[in-house]
Order: structure tokens, then C-alpha cells, then sequence
């Protein structure tokens, strides 16, 4: 099976020829070139490669999450890292690795959009982005290819920059997270240059001006990153853009016959011995959803507004809440309850730790400065206690916590 794989910056167009590569079954280069779409030839897949200007790689250390909450955790914890506002982004998210680090792609939505659909009726099998296609080192790489670059960190968080040129100064976003005054991560001792426009004076020069090594390495090609790299690297077709190819049969359900029947056996005895229980819980719950949205009517809610627990609990609260406001007097959801309610959970963090704090609907945000892990937990423990459950994020900043009423 041959894979096609084209470097783009902006979704195909008949009339405009862009950079590709043809690879065999063991992932190794056949051969290369530019051309139009009618050019390209003719390969079992075809993948986009998303040029390195036009995305960013963010490292992001979680708490542990399943799969299906990994996305919601990313987009909040990047909520004040993007570029322009988040509802234009499309975020793209790595699995999350033992220690809680996840890798995210960050890239326009219009642009992921209209790789996602080719005009032409077909789809890119995936779509990868080209920074993540040079593996991460003990220092930081600044690779440049024809015209753009990116530095890749040791973390593997990348951004575009400008490529090196002879007898120029360093582009301001590397000089300026070289220097510490950007939220990049810890500078290295050592920069590797893999671009093929670099003298040796520029590196001496370079390192001169930033106390930090410069090391040249090898003229960086896109098409010449390991199949490893390919392999791994996050597809962007995810959320609204993933595709859903029809599961493989499994051929070899015959081998676990016997361990499916005891399973099932087992699992059927469970299920008779719990079935009490199961019923009671059940009915305990139909008499207090009934109670809610009984309650709901006789303070004269419409049927329509209390149709399920849930409604009737939030539309209850939100008429307490105008009524009290209606007499001049706050609400359990208001600011200042809100504040008073947490303030012992908050008293255990370090003084001054707290970097800002925001309320809108009804719920407080804050950013908090990195701090021990205990006094994380301890507050996380506190919150609970005050019955106002905190969703937290590690941040490159530190962390940020989200609490609100019930």
C-alpha cells in the first residue's frame, strides 16, 4: 500500500501546485515533487500535512480524564492561550500519556475545514501537522524549509517563526522565549539550527547575543521525517471533522469463546443478586424526580419548563434567585455567597497565589500561580466539603479552577 502525502497551507486548488511525497508500504520515500491535484500521482491513501505556519503545538499537563473529557479539559485550559477567539480554532488532541501530558494541535477551523473536504468529493485519510514531524530533542530545533520554520521545544510544543538568514539578527519570537519574557517553556542550553541558509559566524553570533548554544544541524525536509513520525504524530480529524470507518469484522472471537461464556455467566449472577437493589434505586428516584417536578408546579411553573428533575431544580432556582434579587437580597449563586462559601478552601492556599478571578454565570474562575501539589489537593478537598465541586486545569502559568452553586 502506497502512501501519498502533500504539504499544504491552505486547502488544494486545481490551478495551484503544491509540494508531495509518494511512500511505499514500509513508509520509505519513493520519490518527491510539486505539482497541481491532477499531478499528483496515484497512491492507496493520500494524507494533508499542515505547513508549519499555519499551526501551533501547545503541551498541556492534565489530570488524569477519560478519553471522551480530554477535549472539553483542552479548550478550557488553552480558553486564554489562543490566538483570536476560540470558537474560530480547531483544537486536535493526543492521547494522554501516564503522566497526565496531552499534545495539542492548535489550527484554524476554517482551514482544518476545507482539508477536511476536498472539492473534488474525496477526503484526506488524515491530516498531521508538519512540526510534529520532528522528533523532540534535548534542546530546542529550529527547523526551515523553503520560506517558513518553527522552533520545536523539548516538551514538543512548536510555533512558526521567521527561517534564519545570513547576517540577521534572530526572529523577535525566538529572541524574545530565549530571553525568558514569553511563557515558552524552560529555555535550553542548546538551539540546533536544521535549516540549509545558515554561516557559521550567524551561530557564533547568535549565541553571543543570548548566552545560549547555537549547534547547526541538518537542512530540514518535511518528506524526510522517520515513519515513526508519521505514524504517531495527532491526526486532526477530530470532533465535527473525525471520520467514522466502519469497524473490521473480529475473525478471532472463536479464540475467547470460553472466557466470553464465563464472563457472562458471571455477569448474569451479578445482575440476579443486585436486582433488588437496582429496583429500589430506581423507584427511589422516580419519587424524587416527582417530587421536584410537582414542586415546580405548584410554585407555578409551566409543565414545559419542569419536564424533567434537572429543568425543575435549575428553573426553581433561577425563581429563587430572581426573587430574592426582587426584595434586594442576594442569591446562593450570587458573587459575593459564592466567594463567602469558598473562602475556607481558599484560606489554605499560599498568599498571593491567587493571580485573578472572574464571576460570570454564576460561577467564579481563577488563575492560580504554580504552587505545591498538596495545597492543590487540599483545596480541591476543601471545595467538596463546602459542596462546591472545582474543575481544575493545569495551566503553563499554574492552574486554573472553576467553581459555581449547584
Amino acid at each position: 500500500m502506497t502512501t501519498l502525502r502533500v504539504l499544504l497551507g491552505a486547502p488544494p486548488l486545481p490551478d495551484r501546485a503544491d509540494a508531495w511525497a509518494l511512500y511505499d508500504v514500509a513508509g520509505r520515500l519513493v520519490r518527491a515533487g510539486r505539482d497541481k491535484p491532477a499531478g499528483w500521482p496515484a497512491a492507496s491513501r493520500v494524507e494533508a500535512v499542515v505547513a508549519a505556519s499555519q499551526v501551533r503545538l501547545v503541551t498541556l499537563s492534565l489530570p488524569p480524564l477519560p478519553p471522551g473529557r480530554l477535549s472539553a479539559a483542552t479548550a478550557f485550559a488553552l480558553e486564554d492561550q489562543l490566538a483570536g477567539p476560540p470558537e474560530a480554532q480547531h483544537l486536535a488532541v493526543s492521547p494522554q500519556q501516564a503522566d497526565g501530558h496531552v499534545l495539542v494541535a492548535v489550527v484554524a477551523k476554517s482551514l482544518a475545514a476545507g482539508l477536511a473536504a476536498r472539492r473534488d468529493g474525496t477526503r484526506f485519510a488524515r491530516i498531521i501537522a508538519e512540526p510534529e514531524l520532528a522528533p523532540s530533542l534535548a534542546g530546542w530545533r529550529w527547523c526551515a524549509e523553503e520560506g517558513r520554520a518553527f522552533v520545536r521545544a523539548r516538551d514538543g510544543s512548536a510555533y512558526a517563526v521567521d527561517p534564519p538568514r545570513r547576517g540577521a539578527a534572530l526572529p523577535s519570537e525566538l529572541a524574545l522565549a530565549l530571553a525568558g519574557t514569553t511563557p515558552e517553556p524552560k529555555q535550553p542550553a542548546e538551539v540546533r539550527v536544521d535549516a540549509a541558509d545558515v554561516a557559521d559566524a550567524d551561530l557564533v553570533r547568535w549565541q553571543r547575543d543570548t548566552g545560549i548554544a547555537f549547534v547547526r544541524g541538518m537542512p530540514w525536509r518535511w518528506s524526510d521525517a522517520p515513519a515513526a513520525a508519521f505514524a504517531t504524530a495527532t491526526d486532526l480529524l477530530q470532533g465535527a471533522l473525525a471520520t467514522t470507518p466502519p469497524r473490521p469484522r473480529a475473525t478471532h472471537l472463536r479464540l475467547f469463546r470460553p472466557a466470553t461464556i464465563l464472563a457472562g455467566a458471571a455477569l448474569a449472577l451479578h445482575m440476579v443478586a443486585t436486582v433488588g437493589e437496582w429496583a429500589w434505586l430506581k423507584v427511589d428516584a422516580w419519587r424524587q424526580a416527582g417530587a421536584w417536578t410537582a414542586l415546580a408546579e405548584a410554585a407555578g411553573i409551566p409543565a414545559d419548563q419542569a419536564a424533567s428533575p434537572a429543568a425543575a431544580q435549575a428553573v426553581l432556582a433561577r425563581r429563587y434567585a430572581e426573587l430574592r434579587h426582587g426584595r434586594g437580597l442576594a442569591a446562593p449563586g450570587d458573587a459575593l455567597p459564592l466567594a463567602a462559601r469558598a473562602a475556607p478552601a481558599l484560606a489554605v492556599l499560599p498568599a498571593g497565589s491567587i493571580r485573578s478571578a472572574t464571576y460570570a454565570d454564576g460561577h467564579w474562575t481563577l488563575d492560580i500561580a504554580r504552587i505545591d501539589e498538596a495545597a492543590l489537593r487540599e483545596f480541591d478537598v476543601r471545595m467538596g466539603e463546602a459542596g462546591l465541586p472545582v474543575l481544575t486545569a493545569t495551566t503553563q502559568t499554574g492552574t486554573r479552577a472553576r467553581f459555581g452553586a449547584r
